[in-house]
Formats: structure tokens, sequence, C-alpha cells
């Protein structure tokens, strides 16, 4: 697996130099942008979907350009969710967002142009393919970030306080929203090498417990966590009515969802491997992200037993 942030990481570099920021541009959007991009966060979307990349078969360029794209439209989801027409946060990855520094409507524009430059490096990603290989990759981008993806799961977690709902209507969104952006990282690089139909279906399988273990540590983190420990704004589910696991059922009951969808992700991740060679990184990013990530959601929760 790539290596965590540092100022020499490809990756980083590459979501600085493929930024949208132009020569003389407005002073404003330039700054909005650079700053979106130079506190990149973790990346976990990014550096899977660089590692499907070069795993099916994309060159080294052409992996990087689709991994900044995966990570642009992260990126621009990010900002228009911190909006006070959305969650209304005040930081974001430690510092103030984007629209606190730099204004809404700039935050929009910068929202806009990071959204413009993914479908850019995604097209660029795919040139050298086949047309109906590049015709899948539009369809797989619409499905992932328009009405029946990103987007509609937004839309939904917007107006979940008017109708609330139990734990499958917060996976519902969990999987709409979050699942989504798993499933472009990792289907849209895997169209280079046409996956059988059933890879396709371990896949699908693997993205949604991924998009709904990491949805659910979120929103443990939203609860038990301070504004300084999770580095973003916390409490805002409660405040705002928002679908969260850990409200529904309780820290316990959440932890114990984020445990069971953990076995299953891995046994999902294995079961890929066993139809080849290539598969073999996701259990990779199982083991060295993922995993990580539940053991100190687990502490944070023991300690709160504790207390």
């Amino acid at each position: 697996m790539v290596a965590l942030n540092t100022v020499s990481d490809p990756l980083v570099l590459a979501l600085r130099e493929f930024a949208p920021l132009a020569p003389h541009m407005e002073t404003h959007l330039d700054a909005a942008i650079t700053q979106a991009v130079s506190e990149p966060g973790k990346l976990v979307r990014a550096r899977l979907a660089l590692e499907a990349g070069l795993a099916n078969g994309l060159d080294d360029g052409e992996a990087m350009q689709l991994a900044c794209a995966i990570e642009y439209f992260h990126t621009a989801s990010l900002l228009l969710d911190d909006m006070p027409c959305m969650d209304d946060a005040a930081t974001r990855r430690g510092l103030p967002c984007v629209h606190r520094r730099h204004g809404d409507a700039t935050a929009i524009l910068a929202a806009l142009a990071l959204i413009n430059r993914a479908y850019t490096l995604a097209g660029f990603a795919f040139a050298a393919q086949s047309p109906g290989v590049r015709v899948q990759a539009i369809a797989c981008l619409d499905a992932c970030l328009g009405p029946s993806g990103l987007v509609g799961g937004q839309a939904a977690d917007l107006r979940y306080g008017e109708t609330r709902g139990g734990a499958r209507a917060v996976a519902k969104i969990a999987a709409a929203k979050t699942g989504a952006l798993f499933w472009s990282a990792v289907f849209l690089p895997a169209l280079a090498s046409q996956p059988t139909e059933a890879e396709r279906r371990e896949l699908k399988r693997l993205c949604v417990y991924w998009g709904l273990a990491f949805q659910a540590l979120d929103d443990l983190a939203d609860v038990l966590k301070s504004h300084a420990e999770a580095g973003k704004s916390t409490g805002r589910d409660s405040a705002l009515s928002r679908p969260n696991l850990a409200l529904v059922l309780g820290v316990h009951g959440a932890r114990a969802g984020v445990d069971r969808l953990a076995a299953l992700a891995g046994a999902a991740a294995d079961r890929l491997a066993t139809h080849g060679a290539r598969w073999s990184y996701l259990r990779r990013f199982h083991v060295e992200y993922f995993a990580p990530m539940h053991r100190r959601t687990l502490a944070a929760t023991e300690m709160l037993v504790a207390a």
C-alpha cells in the first residue's frame, strides 16, 4: 500500500499539480481551491483508486489521474456538505471550513471547479481504452455521483429529520452517500480489465460493506469525539436530526454493526483474492486502512464504558 501523507507523497503532490488553478485567477477562488487540495486528510478513496488502477492495467499516469479525480469529487462533496445550508460546520481537518474563510459563494465555485477537473482527469485516464469501456466509465460515474448515488443520498440525508427511520433507513442513506464513492474508487478503475459478473458482484458487496462501515465509524466519531479529536465539527447529526447509526442503535449497537461489517468486508476481500492476484490489493487495503480505524473506534467505545 502507498504510505501515509508526507510532503513528498506522490499522491499529495499530484493533487496539487492537477488542481484547477490558473495564472491570474480570482484570488479568493485561488485561495479556496488551494486550501481544499492542500489539506487532503487520509486520502483513503484516492489511495484505493490508485491501487485499483495499477492493479487493473492502467499506467502510472492514468492511475494517478483517476485517483486525483476521485479525491476531487470527494473534496467537492465535503465543501458543499460543510455549508450553512447543509451541515453548517465550522472546522474540517483541523482548520476553518473553506466557506468560513472564503465565503459561501466562493466555496460553491471551488466545489464546481473541482468537479469539473475531476471529470476531465477521469476522461484522460480512460482515453486509451476502447469506446465500450469509456461508455461504461461514464455510466459508472453517473450512477455513483447522481440521484441514485451521492447526490440522492445527500438529499435523503437532509430530509431525514422529517420522517426519521431506523437502522435500515440510515444504512440506505449511507450506502448511497459513502458506499457510492467507494464503488467509484474500486469499480471505475476495474473497468480497464473488464471484471467478470461474479467479480463485479463481489466487488459491489465489498464496497457496500466498506461504505456502511466507514459511515458508521464517522457516526460514532460525531457522537464520541470532540471537535479537536475529530479534526472537524462534531455533534452535528444530533443537532440537525441527521441519520446516525450511533444515535439510532446506541454506541454499543453501532460498534457491533461495525464489527459485523468489518468481518463481512474481510471475507469478501478474501473471496475476491481467489479470483486472481490482481484483487490482492483489496485485502491489503482492508488490513492497512480499515482495521486501524476500527481498532481506534473500539478503544474509544471501551473508554466510554469505563467512564
